[in-house]
């Protein structure tokens, strides 16, 4: 903010007349309120690297039985237990999400088009960790032995669109698809090896419970949301889904699984396509 003007107006701030760094410290841990700086344990075994695809490729989709039963877990609890960044979320909803629907710069809160996605957030070139075994001087390769990580709420994650691995976070976050600005919803910190599908299945059941003056009328959705569990919460909550087809996920069977969306939708196969 003192090399960049826009900074300190973005903040609040008078140019030239910002606070100083510990005043930010102190700031930070208001927002936190959690004891530890990390969710996870420092102390953990080191984990294998998700498997990555081609560059632009969506993943294939979770096994269907893994989302229907994670969708099942979290009907079961509350979503609206406290979580440790709860001061952030008030902050957006009451500074920018209850300001921006007042403007009418969200279309109507009452029946939202709301489209959903996943990007990387890089924290760090390479994962952060100190060896705890001797593993290396045996010639032990890999080793998958404990290991303390300096940011143990990142992992690896796998970025199709640059086609590459990376270290960090997966920010998932919901957008207004009405809004000509795009602008968020809900934005959710993730793990980096964490699914779409995985990803909108928690923020989409924390989203409802904690906003509920916002109404959903359609979801847009890529092709690693292709799931019949997805489609049939969707549905049960009369929201219009907007998926695109996952052929990575469809295998020899795909086919019919793929015909089996489409009598919920009211869609039937023609020759040339669908209707």
């Amino acid at each position: 903010m003192h090399r960049c003007p826009l900074y300190a107006i973005l903040s609040g701030f008078e140019y030239g007349k910002t606070p100083g760094v510990g005043t930010f410290y102190h700031f930070f841990k208001r927002l936190w309120s959690h004891t530890s700086a990390n969710l996870s344990p420092k102390l953990r075994l080191n984990r294998k690297k998700v498997k990555g695809g081609k560059k632009g490729e969506k993943a294939p989709t979770k096994a269907y039985s893994k989302i229907a039963n994670l969708m099942a877990q979290l009907q079961k609890r509350s979503a609206t237990k406290p979580q440790p960044f709860d001061r952030l979320l008030v902050l957006f909803q009451q500074q920018f999400l209850t300001v921006s629907a007042t403007l009418g710069l969200l279309g109507d809160t009452n029946a939202l088009s709301i489209a959903g996605d996943g990007m990387p957030l890089q924290t760090a070139t390479q994962v952060r960790s100190r060896r705890l075994c001797n593993c290396r001087e045996l010639g032990i390769k890999p080793c998958r032995c404990y290991r303390i990580y300096s940011q143990p709420d990142c992992d690896m994650g796998w970025d199709s669109y640059r086609n590459r691995y990376f270290f960090g976070y997966h920010l998932y976050t919901f957008v207004a698809a009405d809004s000509p600005y795009d602008l968020p919803l809900y934005p959710r910190l993730q793990r980096a090896s964490r699914h779409d599908a995985t990803s909108w299945v928690v923020s989409a059941r924390e989203f409802v419970e904690r906003f509920r003056e916002y109404t959903w009328d359609k979801a847009i959705l890529d092709a690693a949301h292709d799931a019949l569990s997805i489609y049939q919460y969707l549905l049960s909550r009369k929201v219009k889904p907007f998926i695109d087809l996952n052929l990575r996920s469809t295998g020899s069977k795909g086919f019919a699984r793929m015909t089996s969306h489409f009598p919920l939708l009211g869609f039937r196969f023609v020759k040339r396509g669908w209707r």
